[in-house]
């Protein structure tokens, strides 16, 4: 038997959003938020003389949805999008999620408990995002839309008049559509004014400032955006058709007693931003049409992952376990190997295993891609492979870029770390003169996607994604790398691919890399690495990933999930935790002072969420005390845990009553 129920929720939208219903059946999309069931309004809020013109406030949708009596309980959502319907059977309609209910347990709906008492729910208005006495909503990500950011940073206004150079300055940003240029008629080109340039009218460009209260995107105000000396201004704006898309840059100046005056303006074309990310130093054209400074804009561009659709079942981007114990994270494995023969090498499956068999959480390593772009683990940019000549006393270091080699001329290699390369004694003892063959887990190179098999499920990963970066002396860590959307695809295919359950968070220092991997994806949580410690010649240049201020507030910009800080800095300024806290992100930490038992109780006390640190054996004679809560999760402990299993085994044989360890093979 047939029955119709009606979902209806309040929800707060603006011009043009539309609210959606999608879930766990084929009648509401089967988690597809293209198939998703689209809400139709059927209240606005009362107009308000102080309401922001833009918004219209809280709204009540619904939709009546015909369901089978024999229908199994139905699991959904609700998330607030602009949708362009599609001319062409062949195509879906665009979807741009905005905000969505990202609650671990999604709402449900039981057929059999709704024909008991269907007034209960038709008379029943849910609140978007919230439902099991909780809130959470995230922003969405690129499902078909392409987001461009224009960032002013390190101080990048020049005018040309020295007396000029010391006013105050705001910049405001218009999208401008350039297919006008194929509809205009010959006699309307006489007639063409400045002020007539077609702006593009479904494209919102939003603003943001990293600085504490300005850092989340908002609309721009009549006179745009005071630019104050190093700030970090981005403009962000999402469109359908990237290659149509321009800005307009008007510049305004500003005096004490009177209104800001414009003086003007400058253009950024489709043609000027071909690749990922760039720097361009455009003109600032006067009213008299005569040059009168220029600027320095850096844009990136973050196109939407093709080939992998994301669903909505889950998503864990934004959520953490607050009351768990911090973490114990194995840095690269059982840490760095180069001055500890006796260790097993850092980054190899065997590393990884190893610090999953001591009771690490999660373990964190390095990916990068091969010459034939498969993702593999390995920490530096360039190999040091020792070679010998005819003469066998004369060996040389030859330094190859990972990215020049294949997955098997890498994994051929056997390589031993620069120090030793140097090294002219004893070469009758030398191991690189041997023919041996090192066992497959303790090779370098190994694939991403061998983790994901080889590697406890239950032991979680941290990976880094590593980009190459300007150092403050101007030296590039790799010249000609890879297209950032291009390299950050191939990774995020690999890690959807193979990961299954696995715990997942990825870290990067290279703050676009991090935008791209929270906008390409919505199910994992990302965090921003910084080394937050005084700048040095040799230090990176980007101030988001240097100073922990800036970067908690772009972590705010980013929607990600928290930030890796040099526990150093950590050590040094306590007060920094409290901001991150207080910023509601989740706080991890990495550094040499972490590999200490001492420094390590001392974070935990602190509250941090995780600590990196390296070998795992050393604190093994350690007693455990631990602190469980009434659903069984670890909210504390009083030691350094010395038991085989990490803290999701641990949990799990505690909810389900298990004396004996869980089986690697079991979830």
């Amino acid at each position: 038997m047939a029955f119709e129920v009606t979902f209806c929720v309040r929800a707060e939208t603006d011009t043009g959003d539309s609210v959606c219903l999608v879930g766990d059946c084929e009648k509401i999309g089967n988690w597809n938020p293209h198939h998703a069931v689209i809400l139709t309004r059927v209240s606005s809020p009362v107009p308000s003389k102080t309401a922001n013109i833009t918004s219209n406030g809280m709204n009540v949708w619904k939709k009546t949805i015909t369901l089978s009596d024999d229908a199994k309980d139905c699991r959904y959502r609700y998330f607030i999008a602009r949708i362009v319907e599609s001319d062409s059977e062949d195509s879906e309609r665009v979807v741009d999620v905005l905000r969505w209910e990202t609650n671990i347990k999604p709402r449900l709906f039981s057929p059999r408990d709704y024909l008991k008492d269907p007034a209960m729910y038709e008379n029943t208005i849910d609140t978007f995002g919230e439902f099991g006495q909780k809130k959470h909503v995230s922003t969405g990500w690129l499902t078909d839309e392409t987001e461009i950011h224009l960032r002013l940073h390190s101080n990048p206004i020049y005018m040309w008049k020295s007396r000029h150079r010391t006013q105050t300055y705001s910049v405001k940003c218009t999208p401008l559509d350039l297919r006008f240029r194929d509809t205009m008629h010959g006699d309307e080109e006489d007639d063409y004014q400045p002020d007539t340039i077609p702006t593009a009218n479904y494209t919102k460009v939003l603003v943001s400032t990293l600085k504490s209260g300005q850092e989340k995107p908002q609309i721009q105000k009549t006179y745009g955006e005071v630019y104050n000396p190093d700030d970090f201004m981005i403009f962000s704006a999402r469109t359908i058709d990237p290659e149509y898309l321009g800005f307009q840059l008007n510049w305004f100046v500003h005096f004490p007693d009177k209104e800001p005056k414009n003086i003007g303006y400058n253009y950024i074309l489709p043609m000027e931003m071909k690749n990922t990310n760039d720097v361009k130093t455009i003109l600032i054209t006067g009213l008299t049409h005569k040059p009168i400074g220029q600027v320095k804009v850096d844009y990136l561009l973050i196109k939407p992952l093709a080939g992998l659709p994301m669903t909505m079942e889950v998503s864990y981007q934004n959520y953490w376990n607050f009351e768990r114990a911090a973490l114990d994270i194995g840095h690269k494995g059982m840490g760095s190997a180069h001055s500890q023969k006796e260790s097993v090498r850092e980054n190899t499956i065997a590393s990884l295993q190893s610090a999953g068999s001591h009771g690490a959480d999660f373990v964190e390593f390095d990916v990068m891609l091969s010459k034939d772009l498969v993702p593999v683990i390995y920490h530096d940019f360039h190999v040091f492979a020792t070679y010998r000549k005819k003469r066998r006393d004369e060996l040389e270091n030859f330094r190859v870029s990972v990215k020049d080699l294949t997955v098997a001329e890498l994994q051929s290699m056997q390589l031993s770390s620069v120090h030793a390369a140097n090294e002219k004694d004893d070469r009758e003892s030398d191991e690189r003169y041997e023919d041996n063959v090192d066992p497959k887990e303790t090779q370098p190179f190994p694939t991403l996607k061998q983790c994901f098999e080889d590697v406890d499920e239950h032991v979680g990963f941290n990976v880094e994604v590593k980009y190459p970066m300007l150092r403050m002396n101007g030296y590039i860590e790799e010249s000609t790398y890879f297209d950032r959307n291009k390299f950050v695809d191939i990774i995020l295919k690999s890690v959807f691919e193979n990961a299954k359950d696995r715990r997942i968070v990825f870290s990067s220092f290279d703050p676009d890399i991090c935008t791209l991997l929270r906008l390409k994806q919505n199910k994992y949580p990302v965090l921003l690495l910084t080394v937050g410690r005084i700048r040095h010649d040799e230090e990176r240049a980007d101030p988001r990933c240097v100073y922990v201020p800036i970067g908690v507030n772009f972590v705010n910009f980013a929607n990600i999930l928290g930030i890796n800080v040099n526990s150093k800095t950590i050590l040094d300024n306590h007060e920094l935790i409290k901001d991150v806290k207080k910023s509601g992100q989740v706080l991890f930490c990495w550094g040499e002072e972490t590999n200490d038992s001492n420094v390590i109780n001392k974070l935990r006390e602190l509250g941090v969420d995780g600590i990196i640190y390296d070998r795992w054996m050393v604190h093994e004679d350690v007693t455990d005390m631990w602190i469980v809560n009434d659903a069984k999760n670890i909210i504390g402990i009083d030691q350094l845990k010395s038991t085989k299993e990490n803290v999701f085994k641990l949990e799990k044989r505690l909810k389900e009553n298990i004396s004996q360890p869980v089986d690697n093979d079991s979830k």
